[in-house]
Formats: structure tokens, sequence, C-alpha cells
């Protein structure tokens, strides 16, 4: 028979399975909201619009939830219907891990901007389950209610409990579970707990064997997802790391029938591409435009490189002019290791690695250590096109010139188009860079001809705080270079007077970004 809470006239404590509940559904939404990240990468990245129609989808579920949860159980407060609803949210939690990858590849076909498509995949994803677990904190606070004089200190404690759990499920999820297990299965974990409550919650023993019967199925299907992997699952390998979801995969470059290795941290075009017959080989053509370094600065021997990847470029350089040594800087450690099993990434004497944000590095090294570098390259990406704003800004640019050697020579990859509606982004770095860069260059790495200045593509800025020239040797045909230096953009450049030099202050590169 069912114990009735509400017949109780005095409370001494909260029952241990209601505080058990309260405290795990608040650990349980912040796992799934950072798990949905992940979930939601491969298919839309994880930018901060993502990101923003996320946190604003699952909280408004929460607060519907919340409603919802407050009305039904003053009607019917009753514990075989929380365990009702935490036996719900545990087998939706179990199929949006078994089938939101066909639901996202569907949705990532439909041709909407980032706004849209954020906002609908985390509507038909985690709506649902995320309304579900908002409905169990009034439940709880209802069923654990019996005396009104002790509501506010009822309330408190289960909200405590809830908000623990929350900063548990933060730190557990962030820190510890997206390193261990895949999203889909930190998906089915988390079903397979909600299940267990609702045995904990269920009093009646068919309920119970029923919570029991689910939770066998859901652990079993744990068991096969982590063995086998989940249906739908995008191709390639699929690798989460503390910062990123990361694809690796193998495709055919049709220009010459040769085999290509790729690393895709953005789900709309391709990043660090390697021939796998041909490991130190550069495939993308932008990324040769960092050579241009040994031509405006020949006794190059020291190169900072900001943003590793699969570590393309370090190995080209590595290889090609073994008396260069090269320092790069990548926030993720999980991306180096990547590179390392991959990539063919190998240790050097001539290679150290920094797993630190890129401007921290800058901020100190340009303090305590200036004029180290006879040459910068810069690629810094987040999973979508857009370059983390904090390294576009006027601040950025003079800590780079602080690190440069007299002569030294930045090269900046930044993907949007040189005139148009396109170029926001490449305008607001050029007007912040050359605050601290006399002599800028613009590089077209695809498309140099002018009549597809308004198209996108990746456009190198070559800056140097040098203002002359005068000591470059002349340029022949036969030179190593000519060909990159034909991309030079030689008609008259003036920034767009609407787009403002990105600073610390202000730098809106996921506007300007999705206007691409």
């Amino acid at each position: 028979m069912e114990f009735d809470y509400s017949k109780q006239k005095h409370i001494i404590k909260i029952p241990p399975r209601l505080q058990i509940t309260s405290f795990f559904c608040g650990a349980a939404v912040m796992i799934l909201e950072l798990a949905g990240s992940r979930i939601v990468a491969p298919f839309f990245g994880t930018s901060l619009i993502v990101w923003t129609a996320l946190i604003g989808v699952i909280m408004t579920s929460l607060a519907i939830g919340n409603w919802l949860g407050g009305q039904v159980a003053d009607k019917r407060p009753e514990g075989r219907l929380l365990g009702r609803i935490l036996l719900i949210s545990a087998i939706i939690i179990a199929l949006t891990a078994f089938f939101s990858n066909l639901i996202l590849t569907q949705l990532s076909e439909v041709q909407m901007n980032l706004y849209v498509s954020s906002v609908m995949s985390a509507l038909i994803i985690f709506t649902p389950s995320s309304v579900l677990l908002g409905m169990t904190s009034p439940f709880i606070a209802r069923l654990a209610m019996l005396d009104v004089k002790s509501s506010g200190g009822i309330v408190g404690k289960l909200s405590a409990l809830n908000s623990a759990g929350s900063i548990l499920g933060t730190f557990l999820g962030g820190f510890v579970l997206i390193s261990l297990f895949p999203s889909g299965i930190i998906l089915m974990l988390l079903a397979c707990g909600l299940a267990l409550l609702s045995v904990l919650i269920y009093t009646g023993y068919w309920l119970r064997i029923i919570s029991v019967i689910v939770l066998a199925i859901l652990g079993t299907g744990t068991f096969f997802a982590e063995k086998f992997g989940l249906p739908f699952t995008p191709i390639g390998e699929q690798i989460d790391t503390q910062y990123n979801h990361l694809s690796v995969a193998e495709s055919i470059d049709r220009r010459n029938n040769r085999r290509v290795r790729v690393l895709i941290t953005n789900p709309d075009c391709l990043q660090s591409l390697m021939y796998t017959d041909a490991h130190d080989e550069l495939v993308s053509d932008y990324t040769k435009f960092y050579d241009l370094a040994f031509h405006y600065k020949p006794d190059t021997k020291k190169v900072l490189m900001l943003g590793g990847g699969g570590y393309c470029v370090p190995r080209h350089i590595l290889h090609t002019r073994p008396d260069v040594s090269i320092d790069v800087v990548e926030l993720d450690p999980g991306v180096t290791e990547v590179a390392r099993e991959y990539f063919y990434l190998k240790d050097s004497d001539n290679l150290r690695i920094f797993h630190e944000d890129a401007r921290t590095f800058l901020n100190r090294e340009g303090k305590y250590n200036p004029g180290q570098y006879d040459a910068i390259f810069m690629d810094t990406f987040g999973s979508w096109i857009v370059i983390p704003f904090h390294m576009t800004t006027v601040e950025t640019a003079m800590h780079l010139k602080e690190l440069l050697k007299p002569g030294g020579v930045l090269i900046v990859n930044t993907i949007s188009s040189v005139r148009g509606p396109k170029a926001g982004v490449f305008n607001g770095i050029y007007k912040a860079f050359q605050t601290a860069f006399p002599t800028m260059m613009i590089f077209p790495a695809t498309a140099p001809d002018p009549r597809y200045a308004f198209s996108q593509q990746n456009i190198m800025l070559v800056a140097m705080a040098d203002a002359s020239l005068n000591n470059l040797a002349p340029v022949t045909s036969d030179s190593e270079f000519a060909d990159l230096l034909s991309h030079q953009w030689l008609e008259p450049f003036v920034p767009d007077s609407h787009v403002p030099a990105f600073t610390d202050a202000f730098a809106p590169v996921e506007k300007y970004a999705l206007m691409q």
C-alpha cells in the first residue's frame, strides 16, 4: 500500500528518497544540457548561438515544467505520480540518445539559418525531457510539505539540494563524464538513474516491478550502445574532448584522386586535412600562405602558431625547414591527442606545445617575454567559422606586436569576403590590427580575382610592424613564393566605415559571421 504523505500532520524531516530525488534531478538537468551540447555539435557546432538556443530552450522548458508540476501536485499529491514522471522522463531521455542523430540529420538538411536551426533542434530534442524534469521540483516540495509552519524550511532545503545537484552535475558532466563517455552513453546512464529513482519512489509492488523492468531494459541498452555504438551516428570517429566534439573521417581529394584524412570541429566545413600517403604535405590552400613568412623575413628561425588543430602547418614546417623551431598554443589537449593518434604528430626538439587559451598566452608572454618570435601564425577558430572574439581585437593586436622581433611577420587566417555584406568579420579584424601594424597585405587564398571580392573564402592577412619592405629580394617566376604572391590583393582597400574596429569591449564577430 502506498505511503500517503498528505495525511501526516507534522513533519520531522524530509523523507530521504525525496531528498535524493531532488538532488539527482538538479544534477540531471545540467548533465542533460552539457551532453546535449555535444550531441548537437556535429550538426550545428557549439558556437555562442547554439549554446544560447540550448540554454534558452531548456530554461523555458524547466519553467513550464515547474508550473505544470505545481498544478498537478496540488490536485494529486501522490508519490506514484512522481514515480511515473521520473520513469517517463527516463524513457524519453533514452529515446533521445538513440534517435537524436537521426532527427538532427534531418534538421541539418533543411535550409535554415543557424538561429532557427539551433532553436528548432533544442525544442524537438530537449523540451519533453526538460519539462518533465522541471515538474519534479514542485512535486517533491508538495509531497514533503506536511505542515505549513515548516513550509519555508522544507522548500529552502529542497531548493538547496536541487542547486547542490546542479552544481555537482555541472562539474561532473563538464570535467568527468564528457571525457569518459560518448554523449549518447551519458544520456543512457542518466536515464538509468532516473529509472532507479522511480523504483525508490514507488511503493506499490507492481509499479516497482514495472520500473525494475524498464531499468533492466535501459541498462541492457546502455551496455550494447557502449559496445556497438548508437544508431545513426555521424560518419567517422566521434571524439568528445574537454572543449570540443571532434570527428575524424577520410575522403577523396577530387583534384588529384588522393585520399585525405580530415579533422572536423565545424559541421559546415572541413579543417586540418592531411594526405594519407604524404603526412607532411599541405592539403588546404590557405595553409600554404603561412610560408610567406619566410619570404617577408627570410631569416625566420622561431615561429609561434596560435591554434594547433591537426598540426598540419607545424608538421610541414618541421619537415621542410628543420632549422626552424615552432611553439604551438592549442587550447584543447584532446585536440593534440587526436593529432598524435590520427595525424602523425610526433615529438620534436624544435616543437613546444602549450595547452592554454591563446589570449592568455599572449597576455603573459607579451608582458614578460616580448620580442621572441620572427613570425606568428594565427589560425584560431571555434567549432563554427568564427574566430573567438577576444582574438580579433585591438588589444590582441598589441600583444602580438609585442611578441614579434623587429621586422617580424604576422599572418592571420580569416573566413570572410573582401567586400560586401559578407565582409564584416574581415573588416573588423583589419581595422583592429591596423592600429598595431602599419603594413597590412591581403591575400585571398581561394579566389584572388577582384571579380570574386564578394565571395566568402579564406583571406590571409599579412601584417608587419615595420613599414619598410625595401629589403626583400626580387621575386622571379620560378620563386617558391611566386604563386602565393600572385594572390595579393592589389586594388585599393578601404575598410567599411560601418564596421567598428573590434575591441575587448565590443567585438560582434558572431553577428557579422552569420551574415556570411
